[in-house]
């Protein structure tokens, strides 16, 4: 199947990284393995979710791309991470090379953007 055949997902952009990690937690919660993907988009860092926004209308599902666009400060911090960390009795969030206690949510760095994300609106 060429790219051109393929179907993009729909993005949609959070409000903030932790609104995406709250969002990633829910997943956990459920017993779905989870990970994050970690991807550049015009020199941004992107840090994205793939979810399923199930029977849309007449569809099975709607796929859909979570995303936040890092900003300067998490851009330095999240570069070289593996995990992003989530301590269990607050909402602060940390960045690690290796699991910690908490939730660990693994970062997955694309070495590209896949086909199925469109260009996304970075500014």
């Amino acid at each position: 199947m060429s790219s051109e055949e393929i179907k993009k997902v729909l993005p949609i952009r959070v409000g903030s990284l932790k609104d995406l990690v709250r969002l990633a937690i829910t997943y956990t919660s459920s017993g779905q393995s989870i990970f994050l993907l970690k991807f550049k988009e015009s020199g941004k860092i992107i840090i994205g979710m793939l979810g399923l926004f199930r029977d849309y209308y007449k569809l099975y599902g709607l796929p859909v791309l979570y995303y936040h666009i890092c900003n300067g400060e998490e851009e330095e911090k999240i570069r070289d991470a593996n995990y992003i960390v989530v301590s269990t009795n607050d909402e602060r969030i940390e960045y690690s090379k290796t699991p910690r206690p908490g939730i660990s949510l693994p970062l997955v760095t694309l070495a590209e953007k896949p086909p199925i994300i469109p260009d996304l609106e970075v500014s």
